[in-house]
């Protein structure tokens, strides 16, 4: 593993140079209020927990974010890699939080021999959880719903950022230190709700190490792609810093299969970073026997209000000109028989079957010959 070693170097010294473990005096519920992490000022050989102040609502009330950092032994701040874990950028997104809670109790236990860092945000949007919704609710001005998740890095309030743009400048400077104090992240998603989908992810395959990373998910489909301007993902890529963004099951649901999976999969992560040891001397082969690698997404959308009827489940192959979806009014005359645009695979498909206008009724994983979509395209 030798593709982080430049970078490393560099970053440490940058980390201890700029960053402090900024305590503000609160407790919250117990644990400890923080302005910024740095790495170094948090205990060796131990999980920490930590509330990072994200900023105010209206009328003052704080807002705050939950970090751990699991750090091993004091020299591997040095010597071992910085793996960042955040979930839930999407407030009704629910099943990377559980993954979280397990990589939590598991490190406890593996501290005393973990060579490198953990870094573990498992709700990146409180507002949204509070909402039980996708977005960032700002009330000003009649109130604003963001996305948090296009708007990475940040931007300050006196730069005319709002309360999301804050957010996202908190955690992208004051957790992970501007990448200063991350070698490779892992971002956790479901799709938004109404989606049924089952274990996938988006990488950047441009970028050295995204590939083996988003292979070692060993994914239900796996869609190489450029990335999307303001994510977290894209944010560290644009960086150098090797990331993917991780979508599993559906809102709303904690779906066990699937958190086991993608628990299994950050333990191969740390495997390969050498940051826990390996049960063998090879080098670990991703199995890929059951993964779909595409580079193009297709949604297929209706023209009509009514509610959806799937011909094709999630997973399942299609041929071009297939019927997928039926689209039915009220009464159950169907208005509209959505076909397949392409040859590929059904990856996502709506749960809920109430649809209106210009909604999708299913996208469709393939691959395209077109030139312009071989780092890969969304249509």
């Amino acid at each position: 593993m030798q593709f982080l070693t430049p970078f490393l170097t560099v970053s440490t010294v940058f980390t201890s140079a700029a960053y402090a473990l900024n305590f503000t005096g609160d407790i919250l519920n117990g644990i400890p209020v923080i302005s910024a992490l740095n790495l170094a000022d948090v205990p060796a050989q131990n999980v920490s927990r930590y509330f990072l102040r994200v900023g105010d609502l209206n009328g003052g009330l704080a807002v705050h974010v939950p970090v751990f950092v699991a750090r091993g032994p004091a020299d591997t701040l040095q010597t071992g890699k910085r793996l960042s874990l955040s979930a839930a950028i999407h407030g009704d997104e629910l099943n990377g939080i559980r993954v979280m809670q397990k990589m939590y109790e598991q490190l406890k236990g593996q501290v005393d021999t973990l060579n490198g860092t953990v870094i573990g945000i498992p709700t990146v949007n409180p507002i949204g959880i509070y909402l039980n919704q996708r977005n960032y609710f700002t009330s000003h001005n009649s109130g604003f719903l963001t996305n948090v998740n296009r708007v990475f890095p940040g931007s300050l309030p006196s730069e005319g950022g709002n309360g999301a743009n804050f957010l996202a400048y908190q955690i992208w400077n004051n957790v992970w230190g501007n990448t200063s104090q991350v070698d490779v992240g892992i971002d956790l998603h479901t799709p938004s709700s109404g989606g049924l989908t089952s274990l996938w992810c988006y990488a950047d395959w441009r970028l050295e190490y995204v590939g083996r990373l988003s292979k070692l998910l060993q994914p239900d489909t796996l869609k190489v792609d450029p990335g999307e301007p303001g994510s977290i993902e894209t944010t560290y890529v644009d960086n150098k810093i090797p990331a993917i963004t991780v979508e599993m099951g559906q809102a709303k649901v904690w779906n066990e299969t699937l958190i086991e999976r993608v628990y299994d999969f950050i333990n191969r992560v740390m495997v390969d970073l050498q940051i826990t040891p390996s049960n063998s001397s090879e080098r670990y082969e991703p199995d890929l026997s059951k993964t779909y690698i595409a580079n193009t997404f297709h949604d297929s959308y209706s023209s009509h209000g009514g509610f959806v009827e799937r011909l094709v489940q999630v997973d399942e192959p299609v041929t071009k000109g297939q019927p997928i979806a039926h689209v039915r009014n009220v009464f159950g005359d169907i208005l509209e028989t959505i076909l397949s645009p392409e040859t590929g695979r059904m990856f996502q498909a709506p749960g809920d079957p109430s649809i209106e206008p210009g909604a999708s009724v299913g996208q469709i994983a393939y691959n395209s010959t077109d030139p312009e979509c071989a780092d890969g395209c969304i249509l």
